[in-house]
């Protein structure tokens, strides 16, 4: 019998600049980690069907930098990564996170039977307030430099969010939050 495994999933993170809805890649595909606590989203999902652990959102963690152009430098993490990091981030004077809800979702089988099923998940930035209240504007210098695709098991209590996987730009591809438009990303997740 094959275990489902990190083997078994890959995942790749693309930033884009949104105006309107016009979608202009901004990087290349990124690598992302699958952190431990896929086990709990799938689980649920596998054995009572409950809906609710679907993948809801994604979390754009952004800082306020003192001039525009600053890069950001993004913290080490590895696959036992929850939400008390984020959590936490209201200690930080510079960090905090927009918690967004997908754009788009679909299903892209390239391969035969069920192997490389791709999985694309859309979400961009909205609102001018991180969920700690730090100003998430072209005026703050706020820089995207990080994200992690999310269920919202309710949509209305983050509390709740459990974390699927998570990834950091490189210095060169984190994104300024523009004045004109959004920060975007799409996220292919591929199960075979």
């Amino acid at each position: 019998m094959d275990l489902i495994g990190l083997q078994n999933i890959r995942g790749q993170v693309r930033a884009y600049q949104v105006d309107g809805e016009q979608w202009t890649p901004r990087t290349e595909l990124k690598s992302n980690l699958v952190l431990y606590d896929w086990a709990n989203i799938l689980s649920k999902l596998l054995t009572i069907g409950d809906a609710r652990y679907r993948i809801g959102g994604v979390y754009l963690e952004f800082e306020n930098t003192t001039s525009p152009g600053d890069t950001v430098s993004p913290p080490t993490f590895d696959r036992t990564r929850s939400i008390t990091y984020y959590d936490e981030l209201v200690a930080n004077s510079n960090r905090d996170y927009l918690r967004v809800p997908l754009t788009a979702s679909s299903v892209q089988s390239t391969g035969s039977g069920l192997t490389n099923n791709e999985l694309l998940f859309f979400a961009r930035s909205s609102g001018l307030t991180g969920v700690h209240g730090k100003d998430f504007s072209y005026a703050a210098n706020s820089v995207v430099f990080g994200a992690s695709l999310v269920a919202f098991i309710d949509s209305t209590d983050a509390t709740q969010d459990i974390l699927f996987s998570s990834f950091y730009f490189n210095l060169a591809d984190q994104q300024q939050k523009l004045a004109s438009s959004q920060v975007g990303l799409e996220w292919q997740l591929t199960l075979q």
